[in-house]
């Protein structure tokens, strides 16, 4: 319920053991408990609280009071109406039973849903996208610098650089909620009330279709061009830290497809004061295995720019030994428990599935990207060994340190591979 009506800002419930009573909180920072009431012993009490419960309206049982539900050709959608600065009203429809729309379940985090939107104002001031419009909906931190405010930065590198031009989401507008979770634990005098505060975001895109339809030549160019993007934007100080499948997609532009970089709502800035690089961000069926680590899970691994290119490859070899001419395969897929299994023993799965691979292409999978995804977890392999042996002294007695700081080098170790080279040559 909690995850399924992205207009409940919060739950309450009330969890009985014999004659005790607790109030339960649930918001997306986390869970706050009351002191037992003994409703036997404390009757008094109890009836007060019943007697406040009684009078809460939907507000204060944690709906938002501006996200209004609507039935639109007989299905449930929410409507959003605000005004701007800019624009005056803006007005969004929100189609929350589209069998699009995209729903991340769990009690705390983010609670991403990514759902079609309609808008007069908007059209009136972008016109009409032929793909349409979607309506990003989460809890961002609050101490994180937000994804519009980066999202602005990637714009302006966007104009300096081709690599990025084309290739990054557009925001088309966005609110920002003024209740963080927070300020009920500062009421209550929580300790720490604003660690792991989230704030309710809207942002508004241009839709784009997933990289997971792709296969083939099709599927590698627009990963490679997501790569370039990346990489630039790596040198210009904003750090995705967040690579995975649902991140990359891509749109059609005078008959070409474009890739595109998406979400950066666990992004950083090199001149952020906020979250520094050592903090643990990603999917961890994508994250590199230095991240995969006990190390890395307690954030004594900073997050580097191989860390990244590495989650490129996994993310590759997910879609080609997943889906099947853009569709996923209906049963035993491969790498089903990486999504389940906790982070370092995924990382285990991993290194199992590096030191098995064959050279062998399976009959439904070109050669030519089976020889992408196997030479590219061969140069994997060998720069995981690599770092192993430096962790020891060489025969001199010296320490060893790898050499993290040319990214172009370490992009080149794949973009030199013949499969690749054949791969990126024009049609």
């Amino acid at each position: 319920m909690f995850a399924a009506n992205l207009a409940v800002n919060y739950l309450l419930n009330i969890i009985v053991v014999d004659d005790v009573a607790w109030i339960w909180y649930y918001d997306r920072q986390g869970i706050i408990q009351c002191s037992g009431i003994n409703f036997i012993q404390d009757l008094p009490r109890f009836l007060v609280l019943l007697y406040a419960l009684q009078r809460f309206d939907l507000h204060d049982w944690g709906r938002n009071k501006d996200l209004l539900p609507v039935e639109v050709e007989e299905k449930l959608c929410h409507e959003f109406k605000i005004k701007d600065e800019k624009l005056g009203e803006v007005d969004l429809l929100l189609h929350t039973s589209h069998d699009e729309r995209v729903t991340h379940y769990g009690l705390q985090g983010r609670a991403t849903n990514v759902v079609p939107v309609t808008s007069e104002a908007l059209t009136k001031k972008y016109g009409k996208f032929e793909d349409g419009m979607v309506a990003k909906i989460f809890w961002g931190e609050a101490s994180r610098t937000s994804e519009p405010e980066i999202l602005k930065r990637v714009e302006e590198i966007a104009k300096r650089h081709a690599t990025v031009q084309g290739h990054v989401p557009e925001l088309l507008w966005h609110h920002t909620f003024t209740n963080p979770t927070s300020a009920i634990r500062e009421a209550l005098d929580v300790p720490e009330p604003t660690t792991g505060s989230r704030v309710l975001y809207i942002l508004v895109f241009r839709k784009l279709f997933p990289i997971t339809q792709l296969h083939g030549k099709d599927l590698f160019d627009v990963w490679r061009q997501c790569i370039s993007c990346h990489l630039t934007l790596w040198k210009e100080g904003v750090y995705h830290r967040d690579v995975s499948p649902g991140n990359l997609m891509w749109y059609w532009r005078d008959g070409k497809r474009m890739g595109v970089l998406n979400d950066y709502d666990l992004s950083s800035l090199a001149d952020d004061p906020g979250p520094r690089g050592n903090e643990r961000t990603g999917t961890v069926p994508f994250m590199a295995l230095d991240l995969l680590t006990k190390d890395g899970q307690q954030g004594k691994v900073k997050h580097l720019y191989r860390h990244d290119l590495e989650s490129f490859m996994w993310v590759f070899a997910w879609i080609c030994l997943r889906y099947r001419q853009g569709v996923p395969l209906r049963r035993l897929r491969p790498l089903d428990e990486w999504a389940t299994l906790d982070a370092i023993a995924c990382g285990e799965k991993k290194l199992v599935f590096l030191n098995n691979l064959t050279p062998s292409a399976p009959s439904d999978i070109d050669k030519l990207t089976w020889g992408i995804l196997v030479n590219c977890m061969l140069v994997l392999k060998r720069e995981a060994d690599n770092r192993y042996y430096l962790r020891f002294p060489s025969s001199s007695g010296e320490s060893q340190q790898p050499n993290d700081s040319d990214l172009d080098a370490f992009l080149s170790k794949f973009t030199s591979l013949g499969d690749w080279v054949e791969l990126s040559k024009p049609e």
